[in-house]
């Protein structure tokens, strides 16, 4: 479905178009100016690297540990952050074992790993572990990350490191109780608001004075004028109910769900007030072309700068880390039957969806945290075009 049909009954369709097919968007580029402009007036930003580069920094990564409320319910929180070019060449491990201690887990994901298909998981993460920060001149940007209900900390953790590439530090917490490992919790209302909070947790330690609970070398160096949130699927819900309980979130970049559906967090959209833009997979079979249409409908509705990112022949997992883990998440590994329509078909090759997700999270990071201009021409670009398409109002 073009996205334009999610307007019908609208009175105003000529907001929202393919970018390829319309020049500017005089209001929302006037917007973008304006931010650049006042950024101007402190410290300028540094030239914009381009979006589809590793960026010019190591990623590493680092574990930490947030009390998640009075009770000791404890966070296991990953943290991928910049780290001096020099440790490009270290920064490659296993798949990200090394951040669980030898026992039951560490086994456990192992085993995952290696029964699923190597084309959809990847078999190793690209961070330097417990490398010192580098210094980029300036506080870090944060960014938090969500992860999909019977996920963890590592489902995206490609994209994280990219984003710490491009300077950025990356928080991801484990949702107790809805991990692959625990996934015990409803997929409702109220644990959305346990999961929310998580999140607001997590910032509050990052952000505290002297930041005790972060790794030694990342205290007092985040920047709290420059937060976002991302999610993937329940993660994506999770980081619009972030954005409406927190004021210091500027933004957010969801993928594969919308903010606000009859299933979830209805009536959320009206509640959130700092835009919102969306990666969209043309093929989930997870929450259907009916959850897809939720999106649009979203995008619709959100708060300006938005931006909709359409992957072809992607499935609700073709972007993360764990498609096919351990025999799991496989809507996006290997071939499915089209919906509607019941073609069957072969989902995009991994390697270019993740691709995809790395270029536009860091594209979207940078123009709406660092009032990157180039990086909002990126983000306008449809790359590869034959697999992509984005919208912009």
């Amino acid at each position: 479905m073009d996205p334009q049909e999610a307007f019908d009954g609208s009175d105003d369709k000529s907001l929202f178009h393919p970018v390829r097919e319309w020049h500017v968007n005089r209001r929302g580029m006037a917007a973008l100016a304006a931010l650049c402009v006042a950024a101007c007036s402190g410290e300028a930003p540094q030239p914009s690297p381009s979006v589809d580069s590793p960026g010019p920094w190591a990623p590493a990564s680092a574990h930490f540990t947030v009390e998640a409320d009075g009770s000791g319910r404890a966070l296991q929180v990953e943290a991928w952050y910049p780290a001096p070019a020099s440790d490009i060449a270290v920064a490659e491990e296993g798949f990200p074992l090394e951040a669980f201690e030898e026992g039951e887990r560490r086994a456990q994901l192992a085993a995952w790993v290696a029964q699923a298909p190597e084309a959809c998981t990847p078999r190793r993460a690209h961070s330097a572990r417990n490398a010192e920060p580098a210094d980029t001149g300036a506080p870090f940007p944060v960014l938090l990350l969500s992860h999909c209900t019977g996920g963890f900390r590592f489902g995206m953790h490609s994209v994280a490191e990219r984003l710490a590439g491009h300077g950025f530090v990356v928080l991801a917490p484990d949702h107790l109780g809805n991990t692959h490992f625990d996934d015990e919790a409803p997929l409702d209302d109220a644990f959305l608001a346990v999961r929310a909070a998580d999140m607001v947790r997590v910032l509050d330690a990052a952000l505290a004075p002297g930041a005790p609970a972060l790794p030694p070398g990342l205290r007092g160096r985040l920047d709290a004028a420059r937060v976002g949130v991302l999610g993937h699927s329940f993660g994506a819900v999770t980081a619009g109910k972030v954005l409406e309980l927190d004021a210091r979130v500027r933004a957010g970049f969801l993928f594969a769900a919308p903010v606000d559906s009859p299933v979830l967090n209805s009536g959320g959209l009206s509640r959130i007030h700092r835009p919102l833009s969306w990666l969209l997979a043309k093929e989930d079979g997870s929450i259907s072309s009916t959850g897809n249409q939720f999106i649009r409908e979203n995008v619709a509705a959100a708060p300006r700068p938005t931006w909709l990112v359409e992957l072809a022949d992607a499935g609700h997992w073709s972007f993360t880390d764990i498609a096919g883990l351990g025999g799991a998440f496989t809507a996006g590994c290997g071939s499915s039957l089209r919906d509607p329509g019941g073609e069957p078909f072969t989902w995009l090759p991994n390697d270019t969806a993740r691709a995809a997700a790395q270029r536009y999270a860091v594209a979207w990071a940078r123009a709406l945290l660092l009032e990157d201009a180039e990086a909002a021409r990126q983000m306008d670009q449809a790359v590869p075009a034959d697999v992509v398409r984005v919208w912009r109002r």
